[in-house]
């Protein structure tokens, strides 16, 4: 699930707000999440 959602949020299609959902929900951890919005910047 973890690949879906990086493909998604590089597509704009999910906000930074919207990946504490998924590390709620065990789809990704707190360090996978923070990984993301430090490559998006």
């Amino acid at each position: 699930m973890y690949q879906y959602i990086v493909k998604y949020y590089k597509m704009g299609l999910y906000e930074d707000s919207q990946l504490d959902i998924f590390v709620s929900a065990g789809m990704m951890t707190a360090d996978q999440k923070e990984e993301l919005i430090t490559e998006k910047s």
